[in-house]
């Protein structure tokens, strides 16, 4: 059954199955390969996934179409992300002093949010379609708006 989805269904099991091949490499230090299929990834699917980035398995990409994950984000377990969401650094020169979002374990991330600097957002939070989070959001809160407040 899972071959005949990842054959026939959508862009979402191929992409997960990119995501489950990087962070293998990632896991064995095989960096040149991981960024080789980080880049296939992009081209194929447009989602931009760094090798240095810590997604794991579980995570779950909803729409994988323009989703952004910068060089030094983490992601906790069974995260959900929808499509264009940018995950990254807040400035240029940010992957120098690793300026990188945590988000905690069973958060959801709406279409078209953005997640930007050094900051943490914490276990089974919502953020909104179109938030633009720049400040740490405790667990269980919902962060809408922009800037985003918590709700």
């Amino acid at each position: 059954m899972k071959l005949l989805s990842l054959l026939l269904g959508g862009a979402s099991p191929r992409v997960h199955l990119h995501l489950r091949v990087m962070d293998a490499l990632r896991r064995r230090g095989m960096k040149r390969l991981g960024r080789l299929v980080a880049a296939r990834l992009q081209r194929k699917h447009g989602v931009f996934v760094s090798s240095k980035a810590v997604v794991p398995t579980s995570v779950e990409l909803k729409h994988p179409v323009g989703i952004v994950i910068g060089d030094g984000v983490r992601l906790g377990e069974r995260v959900v992300i929808y499509q264009n969401v940018t995950l990254g650094g807040a400035r240029v020169g940010d992957w120098t002093s690793d300026n990188y979002p945590e988000v905690g374990d069973d958060s959801v991330i709406f279409a078209g949010a953005v997640v930007v600097g050094k900051i943490k957002i914490g276990k089974r939070c919502v953020i909104g379609a179109n938030a633009v989070v720049t400040r740490d959001v405790p667990d269980g809160a919902t962060a809408v708006g922009v800037p985003a407040r918590i709700i």
